[in-house]
């Protein structure tokens, strides 16, 4: 019988996996390392998150299913808790999801994970370790067909410390670990549910409306931006967890070659949706020199009359810096274990705005993340830029 110890239940990729693996009458056992007072309080937050892919009664009876460990992974390593020695799988998507978190940020997605890490060399039976990481790991100067092997590189430029923290984070895995059957997952951007739609979480999607609203792109329409659903992602993290075969120890979980999204494929996506004079004009402009000009036009559709409203619009302009990268993440390791290429963000997109609210109340998915001086992290949760996440 497999036993998975799962971190980051709580948020919206762990959710996700959470809800696939039990609705589909999975044999495994999953044992959830949540932060909370007790089990009880526990059980409530996962059926919370359950509860956004689901009915509550339907959460609230797949939450029986799973075991319920208090703790933090964090501190993993001093956690005596024997219901955590018998685990024969890790999924660790736990993270904290503040870009602008500075030190704390690397204490807890790189010193932490390394003290689950050591928590997990007591499992006797582990059989994989799924550590999840992200794509954007390469940085600011990469090229645009982006490989796994090629990352981390200690040459990288990161436009945020999230990802310098992952980058670190798989180094020190591998040098300190090597005796742990550990396997690295790198989704790229991950927005919506392919059928739920914006159900699960509005997280990155509201900035796929802001710029349409905005009618602003600090690229051309013809660059390409690797988006993948959330489904999907919980779908390949299941299959690479159970698979008792791989070939490889690293694999990207993305739309690669055949699959990224045109931005002009988004924007023709927008006006199927939302139909307006049929060009739906966009200017492109340049994220530093322009500076003013984004922020006037922000001001404009969305006002400046609160911190909210600031705080969305540095996360547009944080957002836009990777959308200007025009990446894509080779995929060819993970369609070479058999599994489905990810739908195409046009493909999706006109059920994620079917159950979408204003856009200013979709940024509160994210707007922790970017608060001027953000509040200690619930590092339960996973992230969409990841995905991160």
């Amino acid at each position: 019988m497999k036993r998975i110890l799962l971190t980051g239940a709580t948020g919206l990729i762990g959710g996700a996996v959470l809800h696939q693996a039990l609705a589909g009458d999975d044999d495994a056992t999953w044992v959830c390392l949540v932060r909370c007072a007790n089990v009880d309080q526990g059980r409530q937050r996962v059926a919370a998150r359950l509860a956004r892919f689901t009915d509550p009664f339907t959460a609230q009876r797949l939450v029986r299913k799973i075991e319920i460990v208090p703790g933090d992974f964090t501190r993993a390593d001093l956690d005596r808790d024997p219901r955590l020695d018998a685990c024969t799988h890790v999924l660790h998507l736990a993270a904290d999801t503040s870009w602008w978190g500075g030190e704390r940020v690397f204490r807890t997605n790189h010193d932490g994970t390394l003290a689950l890490a050591r928590r997990a060399q007591a499992m006797a039976g582990l059989q994989r370790f799924l550590h999840v990481g992200t794509a954007m790991i390469c940085g600011a100067d990469a090229p645009r067909l982006v490989d796994e092997t090629a990352y981390p590189a200690a040459a990288a430029r990161h436009i945020v410390g999230y990802t310098e923290s992952k980058a670190a984070t798989e180094v020190s895995l591998a040098a300190q670990f090597p005796d742990l059957p550990i396997v690295v997952a790198r989704p790229s951007i991950v927005v919506g549910h392919a059928t739920l739609g914006a159900a699960p979480s509005s997280s990155i999607l509201w900035v796929l409306r802001a710029a349409d609203a905005l009618r602003m792109l600090p690229c051309s329409p013809e660059s390409c931006v690797d988006i993948v659903p959330t489904d999907w992602v919980a779908d390949m993290l299941l299959g690479l967890l159970m698979k008792p075969e791989l070939k490889h120890d690293l694999y990207h979980l993305s739309s690669g070659t055949t699959g990224r999204t045109r931005w002009a494929d988004v924007i023709a996506a927008f006006e199927t949706a939302d139909p307006s004079d049929g060009v739906r004009a966009f200017r492109q402009f340049d994220l530093d020199r322009d500076r003013p000009a984004l922020r006037k036009r922000f001001a404009e559709v969305f006002g400046l009359g609160d911190a909210a409203k600031r705080a969305m619009l540095r996360a547009t302009r944080a957002y836009y810096a990777f959308c200007a990268l025009d990446l894509t993440f080779a995929n060819d390791r993970l369609l070479a274990e058999g599994f489905e290429p990810a739908p195409s963000l046009a493909s999706y997109l006109p059920v994620c705005l079917a159950n979408s609210g204003a856009i200013t109340e979709q940024f509160a998915d994210d707007i922790e993340m970017f608060a001027a001086t953000p509040a200690c992290p619930d590092t339960s949760a996973d992230v969409p830029l990841a995905a991160s996440a």
